[in-house]
């Protein structure tokens, strides 16, 4: 290249970048094309005459966050690095909560499942009664022995904090046949729950992995003739007890008709899916849900998205 290209190079470069010129206003100040000027500049980075350097973009994860977001078509992921393995529930509870305070909007809808950490997101959540948001619980209750991890408790703290009504799902997540659910269904408070779950506009879950090291597996609420059987129909995940196999696909099992909550896999609304998880044991049920498309923007551990995006 002759020193007059490069030296054109180097001038338009220092014109945008040092001086704050538009591409218009190089162009008539050089007597060119604006679109010249464009093919310049990108010229300029392909021959490193322009190094673009972002500060902290490895200690934010922003491009393990890219990578995520092509992959799977996200609308946003967020990753997170905890200190260790013990804290990933904490730092994904504290990364959930940070993300609903800066995009939750004024009279929005929010519907909630249950678990760890969503508690922990429910925990973390800042007070701002102004906003008056409402929370609505998509999966019903289950006899489990924290009560802070239950759907009802998590939907109310969030509910008390961001100034909204709790409507509660009054009935179990899993009965023992088809007609006492639709027994159940027949009640007008719970027809009412229903209603307000398709106004939801953003909806937060939490992803379940069945596996026996699992707390989801080891749980006593899930006797083992479910668990075997989910199993044997080759589920890997959940949302709100909604199960789905490796490939994402939803699994015909013996108790979706059992099942009292709203069904996430077939859902009709628009609402903003918010999936929050992590850890070691939850990569394949994250991956399941991610190719099924059942949520928009991922909150993960480095680890996690690091498995998910060479999967």
């Amino acid at each position: 290249m002759s020193n007059y290209k490069n030296k054109e190079m180097v001038k338009i470069a220092y014109y945008y970048y040092r001086k704050g010129l538009t591409q218009a206003e190089i162009a008539k100040k050089m007597g060119m094309s604006r679109q010249r000027v464009n093919r310049i500049l990108k010229r300029a980075i392909e021959e490193n005459i322009v190094k673009i350097s972002i500060v902290d973009i490895d200690k934010y994860n922003v491009e393990l966050e890219n990578k995520l977001e092509d992959k799977f078509g996200l609308t946003q992921a967020v990753v997170i690095s905890p200190m260790d393995e013990k804290s990933t529930i904490s730092s994904l509870g504290i990364a959930g909560a940070e993300y609903l305070e800066d995009s939750l909007s004024k009279g929005d809808c929010v519907g909630v499942t249950w678990g760890k950490t969503l508690s922990e997101v429910a925990k973390r959540l800042s007070y701002n009664q102004s906003l008056n948001i409402s929370a609505v619980q998509l999966i019903g209750g289950m006899n489990i022995a924290y009560s802070d991890l239950k759907a009802d408790e998590i939907t109310r703290e969030i509910a008390r904090k961001l100034g909204g009504e709790a409507h509660i799902l009054y009935a179990p997540a899993i009965v023992e046949n088809k007609e006492i659910k639709d027994a159940i269904m027949s009640d007008n408070q719970l027809k009412e729950t229903f209603s307000n779950m398709e106004k939801c506009n953003v909806i937060i879950v939490g992803i379940g992995e069945l596996k026996e090291e699992t707390t989801l597996y080891k749980e006593s609420y899930l006797n083992q003739q479910y668990k075997e059987h989910l199993l044997s129909k080759g589920c890997v995940g959940d949302i709100g007890f909604r199960w789905y196999d490796k490939d994402g696909n939803p699994v015909d099992h013996d108790y979706n008709d059992r099942t009292i909550g709203y069904d996430i896999l077939n859902k009709k609304n628009k609402a903003l899916t918010i999936g929050i998880a992590g850890g070691e044991n939850k990569h394949e049920a994250i991956l399941g849900a991610l190719k099924g498309g059942y949520i928009d923007v991922l909150i993960t551990d480095a680890d996690t998205a690091e498995a998910l995006a060479l999967s």
